[in-house]
């Protein structure tokens, strides 16, 4: 089968088109889908660059894939032959994958294959977030570092849906973006001191910039038995030793239930989340993404479709 991936790390233009064997069902809870659309992230410019990860090459990337179910182990029910699935696995950069049953859930109609790749892995992350790593309820006070990201904005919609109270913060530049998030308050960290404003007022907060450079930010805006979470480094938060904090990981055997649950956002209209750019699903429109990542954070998913 086609895929796409690179002999060797450097700059977009290491991807080439790579023929790779048909992927087999060799468990019984294993599905194999025909790719229809794919996610990019910026996991992926960060492994094509060689900024972390093994050297065993060919290398083909992705997680996110939504696409057509060709075939199924025995033990699977939950999605049958024809059905278009939201899947997390990968390689995911190929004409089919091959995935677990516990990876995917069933694509909602009306929901467009495009715009199902967008609650994947920046989904998961943020979903994850939310609800194992800092539990957040009704009538919480959430801040939001890094709310326009494809993770942070994801995490504040799933905050208000459990009813929270959230502070979403950013730069000027996407103040746009901030307020079409309808969020209770807003904090732009390079008009004002957000340490300041905030201080002392979140439950939990969540840190969504990866790299982020308000080191103080969590210890100073965090309740003193908060909890907070972070994709970054951990923090010192010597002054609160009651705050709980986690760092933000893959969690085992979670994704079907962030998939159902933000599935069903996006099919309730609870869930916004926007695409910047939509690329054919060939060799051009791989590199193309790349560079797209390769020029920072842009305002939404990139995203190649079949």
């Amino acid at each position: 089968m086609k895929a796409f991936g690179y002999q060797k790390f450097g700059d977009p233009a290491v991807f080439e088109e790579i023929e790779l064997p048909e992927p087999r069902i060799t468990k019984a809870d294993q599905v194999i889908v025909a790719t229809l659309a794919v996610g990019l992230n910026n996991f992926e410019r960060s492994q094509r660059a060689g900024d972390f990860g093994g050297d065993k090459f060919p290398l083909v990337p992705g997680r996110d894939v939504v696409g057509r179910v060709t075939e199924v182990g025995e033990e699977v029910t939950e999605v049958a032959v024809g059905d278009i699935v939201i899947g997390h696995s990968g390689p995911a950069y190929a004409t089919k994958v091959k995935l677990t049953d516990a990876k995917l859930v069933k694509k909602p109609t009306g929901i467009s294959n495009q715009l199902a790749t967008t609650i994947i892995t920046p989904g998961i992350t943020a979903y994850n977030a939310v609800t194992y790593f800092t539990h957040v309820k009704a009538g919480d006070t959430v801040l939001v570092n890094g709310a326009t990201g494809g993770v942070g904005s994801i995490a504040v919609q799933v905050a208000q849906k459990l009813g929270a109270h959230v502070i979403g913060t950013g730069s000027s530049r996407n103040k746009t973006i901030l307020e079409q998030l309808k969020l209770d308050e807003i904090g732009l960290y390079d008009q004002e001191n957000i340490n300041e404003k905030f201080a002392g007022q979140a439950d939990i907060v969540i840190n969504a910039a990866m790299n982020g450079k308000n080191e103080s930010l969590i210890a100073d805006v965090i309740k003193d038995d908060g909890a907070a979470a972070s994709v970054g480094a951990a923090v010192n938060l010597d002054a609160k030793p009651n705050v709980t904090f986690k760092h933000i990981r893959p969690v085992a055997g979670n994704d079907r239930q962030a998939l159902s649950a933000l599935a069903a956002m996006l099919a309730d209209g609870s869930l916004q989340v926007d695409i910047f750019k939509e690329l054919p699903f060939t060799l051009a429109g791989v590199i193309e993404g790349h560079q797209l990542l390769e020029k920072g954070h842009a305002p939404g998913r990139i995203v190649l479709v079949k």
